[in-house]
């Protein structure tokens, strides 16, 4: 059921999220300077619903306001920014927002070891995966 489960995120994340450039005609146009890509711990790809992942805060504390939830390849500042345990991370829609550190983990390809990514903006000026 486990495994069931990851995959079944794993393809909707690759389904959903535009890559270097053929979902839907879109194509990676430029780097955006200062940001790296990072995973979601395995724990967090499980999640099914909103609720099970993580906030992203609009400043680096638990108090702060919720501005979303991230999606399982976050844009991280880097350098690294980190704050009270939050790190700065930059959300699809342009805006800034922080994720609790403990639950991202260093970026790596998932089947394709020549795989890269790089967060950019996208031939209609929404932000995506280049590479």
């Amino acid at each position: 059921m486990r495994s069931t489960k990851i995959l079944v995120v794993l393809a909707v994340s690759c389904f959903l999220l535009p890559t270097s450039g053929h979902v839907q005609g879109l194509k990676a146009v430029r780097p955006v300077p200062g940001y790296i890509c990072m995973l979601l711990t395995p724990e967090d790809e499980l999640a099914t619903v909103q609720s099970e992942l993580p906030p992203v805060f609009a400043a680096p504390s638990r108090a702060a306001k919720i501005v979303g939830y991230p999606t399982g390849t976050v844009f991280v500042k880097w350098p690294l920014h980190s704050v009270g345990g939050y790190v700065e991370m930059l959300r699809l829609n342009g805006q800034a927002g922080w994720i609790d550190a403990g639950h991202l983990r260093v970026w790596h390809p998932m089947s394709n070891q020549n795989a890269k990514c790089v967060p950019s903006v996208m031939s209609d000026g929404s932000l995506g995966f280049g590479g």
